[in-house]
This record gives C-alpha cells, sequence and structure tokens, in this order.
C-alpha cells in the first residue's frame, strides 16, 4: 500500500532531502511499505505564506492525498501565535475538504535558545489537539535525544536548521507517525539522485530511531496518533 503525503514548509523541511529521507526509509528492507511525497517549500515561508501562496493552495486540491504535512517557520509559534493559530485552521479546514488528514511537524529549538522549545511543543500540541489533526514531535525527539547524549548534535553549523543527521531523526519521526511501526534496524545511509547524503554509524542510526519511535509512542498515548 502506498500512501502519498504533501509536505508544505519551508528549509526545515527540504533540507538534506528530508522528504525524500522518509520515502528511502520506507522502500528499505521491504516492509511492504510505499511512500509518495510532494513539496512545496518557500525559504522562510510560513503557515501564513503558504495560505495566501497560490501555488500551495493549488498542491492541496490538485492530486489526492492522504495526509498534508504542515511546517511553520520556526519563529512563527513564538512571534506570531495568532497567526499560527489562525492560518493553521484555515489550511486544516482546506485539507480536510479534500478528505485528507493534518498532519503538524513540530519544529525544533535553536541551538542557542533550548528553552523556546517548551513553547514550541505547546503550540504544536495545542493547535493539533484544537483540530483533531495529528501530530509529529520532532522538537520532542531532538530535545530527547539532546538528553541521552548532548554531544550528539544536530544542528547545522548556523545553530537554526538541521544537519544530516537531524534530519534523519526528523524522518525517522514521520515513519514511525505514517506507520505506526518502529524504524529500528532500517538502514543508516541515504542515497538520493546518485550521491551518499548520509552515512551514520549503526549505534548512531539505531539511537535515533530508538529516540523517534519512543517519541511517537508518548505523543500518540496523549491521542495524536493517526486513526486507524
Amino acid at each position: 500500500m502506498t500512501t502519498r503525503v504533501l509536505f508544505l514548509g519551508n528549509s526545515h523541511t527540504y533540507l538534506n532531502f528530508m522528504p525524500q529521507m522518509i520515502s528511502a526509509l520506507a522502500g528499505a528492507e521491504d516492509r511492504g511499505m510505499g511512500l509518495v511525497v510532494e513539496q512545496c517549500t518557500g525559504e522562510g515561508a510560513g503557515l501564513a505564506w503558504h495560505w495566501n501562496n497560490v501555488s500551495s493552495r493549488d498542491a492541496i486540491t490538485e492530486s489526492r492525498w492522504d495526509y498534508v504535512v504542515l511546517q511553520d517557520r520556526s519563529g512563527g509559534p513564538l512571534e506570531e501565535p495568532e497567526s499560527f493559530d489562525h492560518h493553521a485552521e484555515l489550511l486544516n479546514a482546506e485539507i480536510r475538504t479534500q478528505a485528507a488528514g493534518t498532519i503538524f511537524y513540530m519544529t525544533w529549538a535553536n541551538r542557542a535558545q533550548p528553552e523556546a522549545q517548551t513553547v514550541l511543543a505547546e503550540a504544536y500540541i495545542r493547535i493539533a489537539k484544537k483540530l483533531g489533526a495529528s501530530l509529529a514531535p520532532v522538537g520532542l525527539a531532538w530535545e530527547a535525544l539532546h538528553r541521552i547524549e548532548p554531544d550528539f548534535d544536530l544542528h547545522h553549523r548556523d545553530g537554526r536548521h538541521a544537519n544530516p543527521a537531524g534530519s534523519y531523526l526528523t524522518a525517522c519521526v514521520f515513519y514511525s507517525v505514517l506507520f505506526k511501526t518502529s524504524p529500528e534496524g532500517l538502514p543508516g545511509d541515504f542515497y538520493y539522485k546518485g550521491k551518499k547524503r548520509l552515512d551514520l554509524e549503526k549505534d548512531q542510526a539505531l539511537l535515533l530511531q530508538k529516540v523517534a519511535w519512543q517519541t511517537v509512542g508518548e505523543i500518540s498515548d496523549m491521542g495524536f496518533g493517526i486513526s486507524d
């Protein structure tokens, strides 16, 4: 069975080919899972930008999706919480008219502001609960990994974006959410367009897989998982 997912986001979505990384995980080890991903992204784009962007709105309505992933600017819920909620509601309503499900992509805090993760998490949990949507708790998985292995760096050198390992943890969270299956044991390398984009040691990959699965399980227990 093939699952079709559209990502609406920005560089936190497209950097390191994260959606394609999820597809690679889905296609690995013949687990019988298929995933088609498409994305509509813009540099620094948030939910308000996507709501007002014709291409984003058309992407939602012109194809049949199982899920549409919504990712706001990393500072959106912190700096403009009313706009975050308002445009999340508008986009969710549009997604629901297409009989698709909404997944909110909870992002992570900047390296220099780890305390912001609490506010980010609360904002995404609140809106997912309000709208009855699913939640990919990526930021919480990053936070959990840092508690276990403080020296395991997930950030790009700019301190804001993900490095390839950070994108891999993000992909593992989405894999866990979409397929309700642990990514443990899946490959820790990733090739795209003929180039190796990621090559984790086996123990590193397993740690990220375990953290992703555990974090998603905790959120699912709160009622934010995908329904059967």
